[in-house]
């Protein structure tokens, strides 16, 4: 296809670049006030002749960046998303904030942070407050609609699916299992409809989430022949991901309420007659490629889509984004599944563009957030960023203006396993509790209970193994403190959000996808 440019933004002073920002967000601030107010009548001015007229944002549940042939995996996994690319841009070093769907989701619709959006926990919803970037594309004149596989977004309790004008929730059982090419039609036929307003369309894909279930001519892909005691069933990796410490004290002392998981018909208890087998390399690679058959067949179904939309030269005049919430765990770090760590086999995920006016076959990078993604919308859309937003835009990224240098790398990107906060409730002191900031190539993870932080340089050890704390004094005491400050705030955070009640089959669902509630 087209031959791959590297890009590395120069480092230099922000100051003026910060300047800048902060004159455009006061001058755009009464402009912005209508976006807040419900009982203002959209615009509907026409778009600029280079605004796309359709902008498709698709998430693909779980879904971690190394798995993809795009970013270098060892199966080819991926052949129409890597040749959606070739003709767009892709980041090969984007990030997400937490290591699980709701919090994650939340930064996606909102461009902030955890601790900003208050969406930390599994009790939490969006704040009315807090926009998000459906509302304000509706506020704008924009048609919104989303498709969508998860409790997380679909249940209205989280306040997830707020500006949105049409909206399908589909039980997230369907493509755990099969592909789920409802998801692919209902957006195809918004897509397809006649109407006088530009659109914005979310698509949720749960295909890659474990159970790691794919169709059989996915799995000959493959899997190879395996006899072995693991099947990449929910319930099972969240059972081999349970904390030993936890494990013993069910078993010397079975609390009912604490020590059981999944649904009420199918209840696994942790007590003494539980076994948790240990896993050997022939077990884990079994699992991984239950895993990328999965993403093979989600693969061919976004191509579907691709052919749709190219069928009807719709890439003329749009945009889509491909990226996940996060990603997945194989004892790459002596963990199953995700929620709980914030190691980059957690939270490294895609980005992916390609439409309307942006480059083709080019490859950045530049350490970016997902809550980059809502202003970049906004930004095709010519609209000013909200005013709370932490994320900036990435267009001027890809269009290599020099005003820019600087920002991406130097700003801390935080990563924060809040699971671990509400799992701390049902085990105490055994819960994993993970916390991490990063600045450019330096990462900094905390886990609760340990003596002191790790440092890590991921320009010369991607793979997070090499405790480089000791080398780096200064950068790792810098990096602490940032860290501490923020955990002293997520907690203190964490504690005085009002928490929505789930009723009992809710919990149920969150349980049988593996969470442990309290």
């Amino acid at each position: 296809m087209y031959d791959s440019l590297k890009i590395r933004m120069k480092n230099s002073s922000i100051e003026e670049f910060k300047k800048k920002i902060k004159h455009l967000l006061l001058v755009l601030f009464f402009g912005l006030a209508c976006h807040e107010s419900p009982s203002v009548e959209p615009n509907q001015e026409a778009l600029p002749s280079d605004v796309p007229n359709l902008i498709i944002l698709i998430s693909i549940d779980t879904l971690r960046a190394d798995h993809l042939s795009l970013y270098g995996h060892s199966r080819f996994t991926s052949p129409r998303i890597d040749v959606f690319a070739s003709e767009g841009v892709s980041f090969t070093d984007a990030s997400s904030v937490a290591p699980w769907t709701l919090p994650a989701h939340a930064s996606l619709f909102t461009g902030r942070n955890p601790l900003e959006h208050e969406v930390i926990i599994s009790s939490h919803a969006l704040p009315k407050h807090v926009p998000t970037l459906a509302e304000i594309l509706k506020q704008a004149g924009w048609d919104t609609a989303a498709a969508v596989n998860s409790m997380w977004i679909g249940n209205p309790k989280f306040e997830l699916k707020r500006g949105f004008g049409k909206f399908l929730f589909i039980p997230d059982d369907v493509s755990r299992r099969l592909p789920n090419e409802q998801i692919t039609n209902q957006a195809m036929e918004w897509i397809d409809k006649d109407r006088d307003a530009p659109l914005f369309v979310f698509m949720h894909y749960y295909d890659v989430h474990s159970d790691y279930t794919s169709l059989g001519r996915y799995e000959k892909m493959f899997v190879q022949p395996y006899d072995g005691k693991i099947d990449g069933e929910e319930m099972q990796l969240q059972i081999m991901s349970l904390p030993d410490a936890y494990i013993k004290r069910c078993q010397e002392t079975f609390d009912p309420k604490k020590c059981v998981l999944g649904e009420s018909h199918s209840l696994v208890e942790i007590n003494k007659d539980m076994q948790k087998p240990d896993l050997d390399p022939v077990d884990i690679q079994h699992l991984e490629e239950l895993y990328d058959a999965g993403i093979r067949q989600m693969d061919d179904e976004l191509g579907r889509f691709f052919s749709f939309l190219d069928e009807r030269g719709l890439m003329e005049t749009s945009a889509v984004i491909i990226t996940s919430d996060h990603g997945e765990e194989f004892m790459d770090h002596g963990r199953l599944f995700h929620h709980l760590t914030t190691y980059q086999e957690s939270l490294r995920i895609p980005l992916i563009m390609r439409g309307m006016g942006l480059p083709q076959g080019i490859s950045i990078e530049t350490p970016v957030s997902i809550i980059d993604i809502p202003p970049t919308v906004l930004d095709w859309a010519d609209l000013p960023p909200d005013p709370g937003m932490s994320g900036y835009s990435l267009g001027p990224l890809i269009k290599e203006i020099e005003s820019v240098d600087g920002v991406f790398e130097t700003r801390l990107q935080y990563g924060e396993a809040s699971g671990g906060i509400e799992l701390a409730e049902v085990m105490g002191s055994d819960a994993p509790l993970y916390f991490s900031v990063r600045k450019n190539d330096y990462k900094l993870i905390f886990r609760q209970g340990d003596e002191s932080p790790s440092l890590y340089d991921l320009s010369a050890d991607p793979n997070e193994k090499n405790d480089v704390s000791a080398s780096y004094p200064e950068v790792t005491r810098n990096l602490w403190q940032a860290l501490k400050e923020r955990r002293d705030l997520s907690y203190e955070k964490t504690g005085g959000i009002k928490r929505i009640e789930l009723d009992e089959e809710e919990r149920e669902t969150l349980r049988s996808l593996g969470y442990i509630l309290p």
